[in-house]
């Protein structure tokens, strides 16, 4: 019986198994059946087939945006190479050119600088020149602009700003959809490298045209309330910052309410109205913190601890520059000039509080760390210098090949009218063509003259000036005289103090100096440029004490005109020496005489 039992159930399973088996492959044939009979998965740019072409490069920008920006590289490539292929379906030059510049961006967003977006960007101005769209390599041209701009390799991004504009206007800068934006970005670029007049030359030819939104707008007004503030022009600066502010609170953006408040708050603070600075400069903080802006928080924050200060609340200053440090913690590249602000602020606290150790340990870090900042802004400017010397030289390289083309163009009409009449009047052209080259010549001859006078008269105005400071020397120096002889015999304070202002009146101030210095370029204009490249680390200062070795003028010379003493001017001059990495064998003279 227990066999028959376990016969029973061997045959019992082998029928389940046979059963599981027979449904398991029913359940997949209806499945293969069910995936013949399926809708196909539609591809992400699929959508794009129902667009006007006018319309698809948004569209695919957008969609890429939205979707792809931040996925894996592999798949994200992927995706880009099936719009690329469907452009070519479509025979869509400018789709298919986007493609360049969407993994270019991708690249950019995803890696920081790096050599594949410089060559995807490159390859997207290529494929948009050999297909003549014109407006796709402006915009190639400005994207390969910001990137540079973005990762501060500003003498690259100027360059390429300027071959954009040059694409733009061969399109017409009003056909231009959203030109406004070209222009709001390369204004933000020349504000941020301190170069004031070109931002503020874009921002107004920002204006002219239509704004695509409410924000372009307030940035553009608050941006040249920035450069009139910078330009220390308060009241413009004022005016622009309150017209932001409307625009934020007609919008309901409160992100630029914030900004433009702080923006308003700087103005009042700078002039030292910290009553009607404080409650702006409030709001900033707050609002800077509720959107995470932490630099900016830092900023409004450490105009607070001045006002504190002043208002003698020096524990409050105290925590407040702590909480300072906090947010800036993670930062220290882009925040070494707010450290060194929190340095010099925690030592005038200590100061105030009649601790002197204290304030002397902050006193010395802030001064290592000002000496670092002074290079990093030395270095930026070095920067700037490069970048004017290049876009000169890339204005003048324009300017020749335009007017090589615009004569290689009279040229050849010349020729046609030659080769046309060449028959008839033979002896005429010929004629004319001598009398033309005599004019050129001519016409040369006088440009020629009128340089070499120019030269002359402002070479003379350069003695010109330079004889009034020497005259201004005598002068100091009768004053010295006069006031030494007044204090040797007791003499009124107030005739002495006379004296002094007198004295200090013919010192050489910052506007004779920017007044000397335009004379000074005029006669050696590549100077200043070859100084800062032979020797990097100058300040302003050494560079007024290099400009006087230059025109040959004696330490007590350069100590009357800089308001020094003559022992200053030979210390001045040592520490020049170990900046400058000079030999034993080299005086300082000999060095500058070769600039």
């Amino acid at each position: 019986m227990k066999h028959g039992n376990i016969a029973i159930k061997k045959y019992v399973f082998k029928a389940l198994v046979f059963l599981f088996i027979s449904l398991y492959s029913t359940h997949l044939q209806a499945a293969h059946t069910a995936n013949d009979t399926a809708p196909t998965v539609q591809q992400p740019f699929d959508t794009l087939n129902h667009l006007k072409k006018e319309n698809r490069v948004e569209a695919a920008t957008q969609i890429y945006k939205r979707n792809y920006r931040h996925i894996p590289e592999v798949r994200a490539m992927n995706y880009l190479d099936q719009l690329s292929a469907l452009a070519r379906e479509l025979d869509d030059k400018s789709l298919e050119s986007v493609v360049f510049d969407l993994k270019a961006d991708y690249y950019a967003v995803n890696n920081a600088f790096n050599n594949l977006s410089i060559t995807y960007y490159q390859k997207a101005i290529n494929f948009a020149k050999d297909n003549e769209l014109t407006l796709e390599t402006a915009i190639y041209l400005h994207h390969a602009g910001m990137f540079y701009y973005n990762f501060k390799h500003n003498t690259t991004a100027c360059l390429y700003f300027l071959k954009s504009q040059e694409e733009f206007k061969k399109v017409g800068f009003d056909k231009v959809p959203n030109m406004v934006y070209y222009y709001s970005q390369v204004a933000d670029f020349y504000y941020h490298l301190g170069d004031y007049a070109n931002a503020k030359a874009q921002l107004q030819e920002a204006l002219k045209y239509k704004l695509m939104a409410p924000r372009d707008g307030i940035s553009i007004t608050n941006t040249m309330a920035l450069i009139y503030r910078s330009n220390h022009r308060y009241p413009e600066a004022l005016i622009y910052f309150n017209k932001a502010l409307e625009l934020a609170r007609k919008n309901k953006d409160t992100i630029w309410m914030g900004i433009a408040n702080g923006n308003i708050g700087s103005v009042y603070f700078m002039q030292n109205d910290y009553g009607k600075a404080l409650p702006y400069i409030q709001t900033d903080y707050s609002q800077s913190l509720k959107y995470n802006e932490k630099i900016n928080a830092t900023i409004a924050l450490l105009r607070i601890v001045k006002i504190n200060l002043v208002n003698n609340k020096t524990q409050l200053a105290l925590k407040q520059l702590d909480t300072a440090e906090l947010l800036i913690k993670n930062r220290p590249a882009a925040a070494l000039n707010l450290r060194v602000d929190i340095l010099d602020l925690k030592a005038q606290c200590y100061d105030k509080m009649g601790l002197s150790a204290k304030s002397l340990i902050f006193r010395k870090n802030y001064e290592v760390a000002k000496d670092s900042l002074t290079i990093q802004n030395n270095i930026a400017a070095v920067d700037v210098v490069k970048m004017q010397y290049v876009i000169g030289k890339q204005l003048a390289e324009e300017s020749k090949l335009k007017a090589r083309a615009k004569v290689e163009a009279n040229e050849r009409n010349t020729v046609f009218i030659i080769l046309f009449l060449l028959l008839i009047i033979t002896v005429l052209v010929y004629s004319r063509q001598a009398l033309k080259t005599k004019k050129d010549k001519e016409l040369l001859r006088a440009e020629k003259m009128r340089v070499d006078e120019e030269l002359k008269y402002t070479a003379l105005k350069l003695d010109n000036y330079t004889e009034n400071l020497r005259k201004n020397n005598k002068l100091i120096e009768s004053f010295k005289q006069q006031i030494e002889n007044l204090k040797s015999k007791n003499a009124d304070n107030a005739v002495v103090e006379h004296l002094e202002q007198l004295m200090q009146a013919h010192i050489m101030t910052d506007s004779n100096w920017m007044e000397f210095k335009k004379i000074f370029l005029k006669v050696y204009p590549n100077f200043f440029f070859n100084l800062k490249k032979s020797f990097l680390y100058l300040s302003e200062g050494d560079i007024r004490l290099l400009t006087l070795i230059k025109l040959q003028s004696s330490n007590k010379e350069m100590a009357n005109m800089l308001g020094i003493t003559l022992e200053g001017v030979k210390k001045a001059k040592q520490r020049l020496r170990k900046k400058m990495n000079l030999d034993d064998n080299t005086t300082i003279e000999e060095a500058i005489l070769k600039i």
